[in-house]
């Protein structure tokens, strides 16, 4: 069976609607987005977390499509050619302003396989990251989603333990976080021959529409939290877990092939200072990436679980029942 992993992120894409910063007025909406300061920081970001993670996977077998506009200026346009050129999973689709929801299906149709028996969407922000055997994942657990699969549909797998990486007052804060549907490491399971788009669900709502599984235990994903975010974070803290920072850091490294000392340098640095010059493709390594798919054991414990601060080194963070996959 061939499954195409197929993911989506927008990169300051001026579109009409559809954001909470942004509206209708695309004038408006461009000198929001096109801000230098603004876009600094998502660039910032995106070379630091998203790219370096993506960078890592295990399973190489994946199109990331980031959307962006036809007049993004330089030097932000020509720095994402950078990265796509580094890591060749990632394709840059450029758009005049249009509707949302129309560009993101006009993204994803340009790479869609039409030979694919699934395509399996997925969606992040230019400030996230998703954990090295995201997309190893993807392919080994669409056996939980095949028998709730329709014609009509799509089954939403939802990966519920990560963290937060939070910059407040030029400092770096690091937190454990369950959430459910916050649309980061959330695969969209299509059937294969039509075009389709996960944009045409919230995210937050797919439940209602589709069915969906929410698997809890090893961290999968991070969200970035700054100053310039769409969301302004209203749902972030509001499941935090307890869980020693220094071990979040070692997870940077462990989980996202993230080097942790250059992600601090990084996004803690002023605006006005340019960053070190440094391989776009860069990740910390030093860590081996995931093998090939293998049966996982059917255990409450996964060995890359959160560790709380308030318990002993040898229990883990995870639902007090085996992880079946929850409607």
């Amino acid at each position: 069976m061939r499954i195409q992993v197929l993911g989506l992120c927008r990169f300051s894409l001026l579109v009409q609607g559809d954001f909470q910063t942004t509206g209708e007025d695309l004038d408006r909406n461009r000198a929001i987005l096109y801000d230098p300061a603004r876009l600094e920081r998502r660039m910032r970001w995106f070379e630091t977390l998203c790219v370096p993670s993506l960078a890592a996977q295990g399973d190489p077998d994946f199109t990331l499509i980031v959307a962006t506009g036809t007049d993004l200026p330089e030097p932000w346009i020509g720095r994402l050619r950078a990265c796509a050129q580094a890591v060749p999973q990632i394709r840059i689709e450029q758009f005049d302003p249009g509707r949302h929801a129309a560009l993101c299906r006009q993204a994803l149709a340009r790479h869609a396989d039409p030979l694919a028996d699934i395509v399996a969407q997925f969606r992040m922000d230019d400030d996230d990251a998703v954990a090295r055997d995201y997309v190893q994942r993807i392919r080994e657990d669409h056996a939980l989603a095949a028998p709730l699969a329709g014609p009509h549909h799509p089954v939403v797998i939802n990966y519920t333990s990560g963290m937060v990486v939070e910059l407040k007052q030029g400092r770096l804060h690091l937190h454990a976080e369950k959430a459910q549907n916050w649309g980061l490491a959330q695969t969209f399971y299509f059937p294969g021959g039509e075009v389709r788009s996960l944009m045409n669900y919230r995210h937050d709502k797919v439940w209602a529409t589709a069915p969906t599984i929410a698997i809890p235990g090893r961290i999968m994903w991070i969200r970035g939290h700054h100053d310039v975010n769409d969301s302004r974070g209203h749902l972030i803290g509001n499941n935090r877990l307890p869980t020693d920072e220094a071990e979040l850091t070692r997870m940077l490294r462990r989980r996202f092939g993230l080097n942790p000392a250059a992600v601090r340098a990084a996004l803690t640095l002023p605006l006005d200072q340019p960053l070190p010059v440094r391989d776009p493709q860069e990740a910390d390594l030093t860590t081996p990436k995931p093998q090939a798919p293998k049966p996982r054991a059917h255990n409450p414990v996964a060995p890359d679980s959160l560790t709380p601060a308030s318990q002993t080194p040898d229990r883990q963070i995870s639902d007090p029942q085996a992880p079946d996959p929850q409607r």
